[in-house]
């Protein structure tokens, strides 16, 4: 049975890489478990024959079904593959058409993963606050390359920030905010602009507008996420 009413709503951009399993079963392992975790699945695997669209297959079976998981084909516009960052337009879409009901949101991408405290620390600091808008965790940075996965760097929360401390400073799943700041800022909420060359930047620009709504967004000192860097990490439309 699907959670009725979601303290958090987690939106998943999937490129249909093969982390999105690692993303998933982090998610269906945290211990707090009053949230809904919303897949934006372009559906481009369905028609497919190739190894990726198998995985693909395969990760939909096993998750589609679980309870704190809904499952959605979004679709491409035209051109869609060919732009530089199509989850700005994937977020946008999903939040035009209702499909976050939480309290609470997040987004994140499928080459990323959440330890398994995340939503409670997070959410659990937003209940416990009830003036702070925004509230940011540390996160590792992992290299991934011919099936090896080593430590990076850290990106630490170590104090509270204002707009200007996010772009490429922080990364997009690293952040919780009420989901009532989506009324202040005007949709498009993501930059759909081609011209962008990361969706990291994105997810920057993102974020400054997070903050600039919440004033200030807090901190929880722990590293709560992880991030791979791996050479899928930037899209393609292959």
């Amino acid at each position: 049975m699907k959670v009725l009413n979601p303290a958090v709503t987690i939106l998943v951009t999937s490129h249909m890489k093969p982390y999105l399993r690692g993303l998933l079963e982090s998610i269906v392992t945290q211990t707090r478990r009053d949230f809904e975790a919303v897949v934006l699945d372009s559906g481009r695997w369905i028609s497919r024959d190739d190894e990726a669209a198998k995985e693909m297959a395969a990760i939909h079976a096993d998750y589609s079904g679980h309870p704190l998981i809904w499952w959605t084909t979004t679709g491409e516009r035209p051109g869609l593959p060919e732009r530089a960052c199509p989850s700005p337009w994937a977020v946008n879409a999903a939040i035009a058409a209702g499909v976050v009901r939480g309290r609470y949101m997040c987004i994140v991408s499928d080459d990323d993963a959440y330890r398994p405290g995340f939503v409670e620390k997070m959410a659990g600091y937003l209940d416990a606050h009830e003036p702070v808008q925004a509230v940011w965790c540390g996160m590792d940075i992992h290299r991934v390359r011919d099936g090896s996965r080593e430590y990076a760097y850290s990106i630490p929360a170590t104090d509270t920030r204002g707009a200007g401390g996010f772009d490429c400073r922080v990364d997009g799943m690293q952040v919780m905010y009420r989901t009532s700041l989506l009324d202040r800022i005007a949709s498009p909420y993501l930059d759909e602009n081609p011209a962008l060359e990361t969706c990291r930047h994105a997810d920057g620009l993102w974020l400054e507008r997070v903050a600039a709504a919440a004033g200030e967004v807090h901190h929880v000192p722990e590293v709560l996420c992880d991030h791979q860097m791996t050479p899928l990490s930037t899209y393609s439309p292959s």
